[in-house]
């Protein structure tokens, strides 16, 4: 079946689609993923081709030219050819698509409902977006309190999981957690929180190696020490 999915951005579009690729019976075979913006007829026939026997995700579906859309339903109506999987972040994508390609999309509508509509995944979603951008930053993970989590459910996130996720990863540095924090401070400040951020990063990637970190950030050795000394950052505290 093909399958439609959409919802505000930021929701995870693809990613839900990937998964539910993953979930079929379709799973062994690729999963291609094209814009469907701009695309015209030969590039669509490519994208069918690689991703046969397994599914081709078109992203902003609404927004493929009709003549490609005319082409991508007479392609599906032979077969033969990648299961179709689209996303869309239009509000109302019936009004937007060819009707004949968006009632065979129908079928298999999924929705993705807002972060505002579900506060009660926050906590374990920033969590886990925690725990993602700690080990991408080679640090260890701070504690999140539970008032933290309670601001965080208290928030609208109009940019979804990928402005939690956003959060997470300021989080984790230590850089100020919303827009709003950072509005308050001065120039000088904020570039003083993104630098320290840096710092810290570059020693959790190189478990604490203070002139790995200094070659990685292309400073010279003096100049790093004076920095961490600045800010009170201290190298054996990233040393696993």
């Amino acid at each position: 079946t093909d399958v439609l999915v959409y919802g505000e951005p930021g929701t995870g579009i693809s990613k839900v689609a990937e998964v539910i690729h993953l979930s079929s019976p379709l799973a062994q075979g690729p999963f291609e993923k094209r814009a469907a913006e701009g695309l015209n007829r030969a590039a669509l026939a490519q994208a069918l081709e690689a991703g046969t026997g397994g599914s081709l995700f078109l992203d902003e579906i609404t927004r493929m030219p009709p003549d490609t859309q005319i082409a991508l339903i007479e392609a599906l109506e032979a077969g033969g050819t990648a299961r179709l999987m689209a996303g869309s972040t239009a509000g109302a994508p019936e009004t937007e698509l060819n009707p004949d390609l968006y009632y065979r999309l129908e079928v298999g509508k999924i929705r993705i409902p807002a972060l505002s509509e579900r506060p009660e995944d926050i906590p374990v979603l920033f969590r886990h977006y925690v725990a993602q951008a700690s080990e991408q930053a080679g640090i260890k993970a701070p504690e999140i309190a539970p008032d933290h989590l309670a601001a965080l459910m208290a928030q609208d996130w109009p940019g979804n999981t990928r402005s939690l996720m956003s959060a997470a990863m300021r989080f984790v540095l230590g850089m100020p957690e919303e827009v709003a924090e950072a509005a308050d401070l001065g120039l000088t400040e904020q570039l003083a929180r993104v630098e320290r951020a840096l710092l810290i990063a570059a020693l959790g990637r190189q478990n604490g190696r203070a002139s790995e970190a200094a070659r990685q950030l292309k400073l010279p050795r003096k100049t790093f020490y004076d920095k961490l000394a600045r800010y009170g950052i201290r190298p054996e505290d990233f040393r696993r």
